[in-house]
């Protein structure tokens, strides 16, 4: 009987192990997660800042076009030019966000493995 006990209380320490180490690969991995959504959160407000002051300018040219002499050929390419590069500066902010997500996407699939891996046999099967 003692050697069945004895045979018992390894098998738990050693299932206590294995628990130990899946918790610290989980742990290891949400904290990656957190970094990860966190620098995505960080790059959404950046953007949305930038695009938000883009806005503001246009606004304000269109607010004070009277300024700008529109009614002259001179005047009105000046705008155009205004506008495309305003036009040019949002698609700038919205390609580097979408490849910035497009980085921390495939960050988030790379965890995905490990979040399998330490999952244990009973969610494999």
């Amino acid at each position: 009987m003692s050697d069945d006990a004895g045979t018992a209380v390894s098998a738990i320490a050693a299932s206590l192990d294995a628990l130990t180490v899946r918790h610290e690969a989980v742990a290891s991995l949400d904290r990656a997660l957190a970094d990860i959504v966190a620098a995505a959160h960080t790059v959404t407000v950046a953007a949305l800042q930038r695009l938000d002051t883009i806005g503001a300018e246009i606004e304000d040219a269109v607010a004070h076009q009277d300024l700008l002499a529109l009614d002259t050929p001179a005047g009105a390419h000046e705008f155009q030019r205004f506008l495309l590069a305003k036009h040019r500066d949002i698609i700038a902010v919205v390609n580097d966000a979408a490849a910035q997500g497009d980085t921390k996407a495939a960050q988030v699939r790379g965890l995905l493995a490990g979040y399998q891996d330490s999952s244990g046999p009973a969610a494999k099967s």
